[in-house]
């Protein structure tokens, strides 16, 4: 299959134009290829304008990796949306009936704000933030999991402002304390945190993780995005000059990391796993059980032995994409089944989950962790792997970009799609919703790209730190019209000096070098 798949690669880079010469025609042959049928503020027509003015640009000699980060960035605007409350981002293009207000679900808010730090208009996610803080189902019955503190900080160390943060400071403690509270979900299970434990409660449903293989009690994500929280809002309030509430949250930060230490690691396993409810730690190895790295959590030594799995052919690795549960754990299903829910997180690979775990891993090299089977040339693997991903196949035999909910791990079928399509076909009917999956927004790209592969670290204070972790074998690439705490950046790699005509690593800050090497490695600066 993996043979097959990447031959079909070939195919879409003749198609679309491998290497195109500029973002403008990345654009042009998107929108050839795109089937439009939902419209927000920014058309396919007014793409090309749109994208130059708010992204950066990017490029690389593999044309997957270059084309899919121009694919991604092309997809996210078209979820940009103007309402009455300002801009929100949204996660399906058209109204899906679990959405909360202007089609926003709380879920992807996280990746929204992840991959939406790098946009050179702020008032896109300042607005969406305000909004969902204030109005969005952030907590409550209809929350699902997320971390809008820690998302909001880690976006301000790329605008430089921290004052936003500061100016949300009640909202984000009062959806922590929401949290700890708890409620009801529907199905009668209490959420929130447990005293006797000193863990949040939930089940996989409001996770974004329906039908997972794991128990549902206290998982991995939601205690350590919980832990974030707390880290962020006590790092916001001590900014705010609020010292008793910075000390609050810290001591909460520190309760919850040592119950996730001591109670969520699995020494069997060798991972984070669900505590269930019924006090007993589940077996269950799943990718977002590497979320405690993915918000910079640091363990003993020995605990870097969750990335074991990572390329294990037995755990995590299939040659399409990650799954979600490791391929050894009882009940791993990838079969497509029409008589069965579309959303299954069974063995499927989901860009979500993938997202989660790359993000981890650059997060752990980049602070200078050390996993003994997870490596910067592992990095970079799974970056292309995952780029390789954003295709389908037409019917009529024409291979396009595409993102969508889920696919499958060994084939690269979307298989939410096939499974929505068919179970409509068998009742005589059309599908409930025109394409739902198309250009899903519920995972990052380009943030692996330009924080990850290129290694731009974004820093609190006035200050440049490059940490590249891509492919060894590049001999070149390039990152310009980065917006940087009031900055616009370059980052170049040119190993031979014939691409760009200046050999080495180095970086530009407004228009002027600031800092180079000769080989490509960490490099770092101050700013004008």
């Amino acid at each position: 299959m993996k043979q097959s798949l990447i031959a079909g690669f070939s195919v879409c880079a003749l198609v679309l134009g491998a290497h195109a010469k500029s973002l403008r025609d990345y654009v042009a042959a998107f929108n050839a290829a795109d089937e439009e049928l939902y419209t927000n503020a920014v058309p396919n027509a007014a793409a090309a304008d749109f994208l130059e003015r708010n992204v950066p640009a990017f490029e690389c000699p593999d044309a997957d990796v270059e084309r899919t980060y121009a694919f991604r960035w092309w997809t996210y605007r078209k979820h940009l949306k103007k309402t009455v409350d300002g801009w929100v981002v949204t996660e399906f293009l058209p109204d899906v009936s679990w959405a909360g207000r202007h089609n926003t679900i709380s879920c992807p808010l996280g990746h929204h704000l992840r991959e939406g730090r790098w946009l050179r208009d702020a008032s896109f996610l300042d607005d969406y933030t305000h909004f969902m803080v204030t109005q969005g189902s952030v907590n409550g019955p209809r929350a699902y999991a997320c971390w809008p503190a820690w998302a909001t900080l880690a976006r301000a160390k790329v605008t430089g402002d921290f004052g936003f943060a500061k100016r949300h400071l009640p909202e984000f403690r009062r959806n922590w304390e929401s949290w700890a509270a708890g409620w009801k979900l529907r199905n009668g299970v209490q959420a929130g945190l447990r005293a006797d434990r000193g863990l949040f409660d939930f089940i996989g449903d409001r996770e974004g993780t329906e039908y997972a293989l794991s128990k549902d009690g206290a998982r991995p994500m939601v205690n350590a995005a919980m832990w974030a929280e707390a880290t962020a809002i006590a790092k916001i309030a001590a900014d705010a000059g609020d010292t008793t509430a910075a000390e609050l949250f810290a001591k909460r930060a520190a309760q919850l990391e040592g119950s996730i230490g001591a109670r969520l690691w699995n020494p069997a396993r060798k991972f984070f796993t669900t505590l269930g409810f019924d006090g007993k730690l589940d077996g269950v190895c799943e990718l977002h059980g590497y979320a405690p790295f993915y918000f910079g959590m640091r363990f003993a030594p020995d605990h870097l032995a969750a990335w074991d799995g990572l390329m294990d052919e037995k755990g995590f690795f299939a040659p399409v994409g990650l799954v979600f549960p490791r391929r050894d754990t009882p009940g791993f299903d990838v079969k497509v089944d029409y008589g069965r829910h579309e959303c299954l997180w069974n063995g499927p690979s989901w860009p979500y989950a993938t997202s989660v775990a790359l993000t981890a891993l650059y997060e752990t090299l980049q602070d200078g962790q050390k996993p003994e089977k997870a490596s910067a040339a592992d990095f970079a693997k799974l970056v292309v792997q995952y780029a390789r991903q954003h295709v389908r196949v037409r019917e009529d035999g024409t291979k396009v970009p595409w993102i969508d909910e889920n696919q499958h791990p060994f084939s690269g079928l979307w298989i939410a799609r096939d499974v929505l399509i068919e179970q409509a076909r068998r009742r005589g009917k059309a599908p409930k919703y025109r394409e739902r999956g198309k250009d899903y927004n519920h995972s990052t790209f380009c943030d692996l790209v330009i924080a990850g592969l290129v290694g731009l670290v974004p820093q609190e204070g006035a200050s440049v730190r490059l940490q590249p972790l891509a492919p060894a074998e590049w001999d070149w690439f390039q990152l310009s019209n980065v917006r940087y705490h009031g900055h616009d950046l370059t980052v170049t790699w040119d190993r031979t000096g014939a691409k760009y005509g200046v050999k080495g690593f180095s970086l530009s800050c407004d228009g002027q070098p600031v800092a180079a090497r000769a080989d490509l490695g960490p490099l770092s600066s101050d700013l004008p």
